[in-house]
């Protein structure tokens, strides 16, 4: 890649950069963890959920996440359940804006590198 090209690169990545920026501003609250719907059996012979998977007992929501490095899980109300699922979609949603400037910045950098590399090389040639 030559200087000019190098130029040309750095500028198109702070622009996109700066894009993705204003696009995690946009974004609400976070919430770390997964929001679940689940349909359960119960503990009775007799009931028809015991032979009809159409016939469980729910929705009941749960959140999971992870604490000292073991899941753990909260059953919701669905008002919660519904906020949370919000949040979490935020989230992964702020993960892959994150993701997608780290790219970007690593382009950058070695559109940078070059164009440092070339002033290094500039300012130790001697003056006429």
């Amino acid at each position: 890649m030559d200087i000019d090209v190098a130029h040309k690169a750095l500028k198109e990545c702070e622009l996109r950069h700066k894009a993705l920026a204003r696009r995690i501003g946009d974004i609400g609250f976070i919430w770390q963890g997964s929001v679940s719907k689940r349909y359960l059996k119960c503990g009775k012979a007799t009931c028809a959920c015991q032979r009809d998977p159409d016939s469980r007992h729910g929705p009941y929501y749960y959140w999971t996440t992870k604490v000292a490095g073991k899941s753990v899980a909260k059953k919701l109300d669905g008002a919660h359940a519904e906020l949370l699922q919000e949040w979490v979609k935020n989230r992964i949603e702020m993960d892959s804006i994150i993701a997608e400037m780290r790219k970007v910045s690593k382009e950058a950098l070695e559109a940078a590198l070059i164009i440092a590399e070339e002033e290094q090389t500039a300012s130790k040639k001697p003056q006429e």
